[in-house]
């Protein structure tokens, strides 16, 4: 669904599709599991910048947002004022439940989420840190979702509508939804209850199902 949605709404801007980010594609990719580590997208996020070879404008997101409008649109968040990073910078929060998609465990921290969601220049000197033995062996691992390489100043503020979590936020007009702690397709009666934006990931599925259908008629 989050795949389909960032190709389907990619009609005004020429930037390549969703390419999925995975630790056996990264030849350089060394750094060990822990720290801990929930995914294998914990850490390759941080590699956006060097795989795009330090050029224009990459947009990273967790597999598990929903676009409702052209994710392009984000690309002027860092374009119109040279910083180095865009994110929406989530207030600080208590999940809802002890586990986040797929069952793994949750853990409050600071910052929590703001990495979910990037919008990288990947040109800007203050990012040109984020190279193979960097991303590979700095300790604290949590420091790179603290986005600490990066001053204060140099990270742009993306408005709340575009990374809304569900079951924490409730906005009428969001233009992309985060299934944070768990998605329709794995819901049990408890999140079900608090899923604001459940029916909406179900609709978009059965698009996709839809489309599929027909072009196997054709």
């Amino acid at each position: 669904v989050c795949e389909y949605t960032i190709n389907k709404l990619n009609i005004s801007y020429p930037f390549r599709q969703a390419i999925p980010l995975k630790s056996e594609d990264i030849p350089e990719y060394t750094r060990d599991w822990g720290e801990p580590q929930s995914t294998d997208f914990t850490f390759t996020r941080f590699w956006v910048p060097y795989l795009s070879d330090f050029k224009g404008i990459s947009i990273y997101c967790d597999c598990d947002f929903m676009f409702l409008d052209n994710p392009a649109k984000l690309f002027h968040y860092v374009e119109d004022n040279n910083k180095a990073l865009a994110v929406v910078k989530h207030p600080t929060y208590t999940p809802n439940s002890a586990t986040k998609m797929h069952g793994i465990p949750q853990h409050k921290s600071y910052r929590k989420n703001w990495a979910s969601l990037m919008v990288f220049n990947n040109e800007h000197p203050s990012n040109k840190i984020l190279q193979p033995d960097y991303l590979n062996t700095h300790r604290p691992g949590m420091d790179f979702h603290h986005l600490t390489w990066l001053k204060d100043e140099e990270i742009e503020s993306i408005p709340i509508e575009w990374n809304v979590l569900d079951g924490y936020y409730h906005l009428e007009n969001p233009k992309a939804i985060h299934y944070t702690d768990g998605g329709p397709w794995e819901f049990g009666s408890i999140r079900q209850e608090w899923s604001r934006y459940s029916d909406l990931w179900t609709d978009k599925l059965q698009e996709i199902e839809a489309e599929a259908v027909l072009l196997e008629k054709n």
